[in-house]
């Protein structure tokens, strides 16, 4: 966990662009439906799970701001509840294997990420989207760096928890 600041949201030159969930939301609604039922399989097998439920995901770094962080990943913006069971999970615990599943539907890409602590018997259920345009800088710099971050936070901007995935192409179409 990190206590970093996000920089506050502004309107940047793309700021007219329609939402990534713009005529899918239905879409993304399935999702996290899957996402819901993707942990109750995980439960089944005796797994202890622990399902986000994003607001907003945004690409960093941003496509038209490709210099604006040096973070590469999502930054994923969740209820405070769910942010602070999180918070407690990665304290002790090594999350060290993770599986992606992924669907397009017009120019959105819909995942569900699976990031799993096997020996604890953990897995953090994090469902995402983001506009196909949007994620070349990120796909770029993720493949470069051989990793991409989930960087989980809630509404106040001074927390946030980052998983990693060691192979970025999961993610990507």
């Amino acid at each position: 966990m990190t206590d970093e600041q996000t920089p506050p949201r502004t309107r940047g030159p793309n700021a007219e662009d329609p939402h990534a969930l713009e005529g899918v939301l239905s879409f993304w609604e399935t999702v996290v439906e899957d996402a819901e039922a993707t942990a109750e399989e995980y439960e089944s097998e005796g797994w202890e799970t622990l399902v986000l439920h994003p607001g907003d995901v945004t690409v960093l770094p941003p496509a038209n701001l490709p210099d604006a962080t040096d973070r590469v990943g999502f930054d994923v913006l969740v209820p405070g509840n769910e942010f602070e069971t999180l918070s407690e999970w990665v304290e002790d615990t090594a999350f060290d294997r993770y599986d992606v599943y992924r669907a397009r539907e017009n120019g959105t890409v819909f995942a569900v990420s699976v990031i799993q602590a096997a020996e604890a018997g953990k897995a953090v259920v994090v469902p995402l989207y983001y506009a196909v345009d949007a994620v070349d800088v990120m796909a770029k710099k993720a493949r470069e760096q051989g990793e991409l971050r989930l960087y989980v936070r809630p509404v106040e901007a001074d927390r946030r928890v980052e998983l990693v995935q060691s192979d970025p192409d999961p993610l990507f179409p």
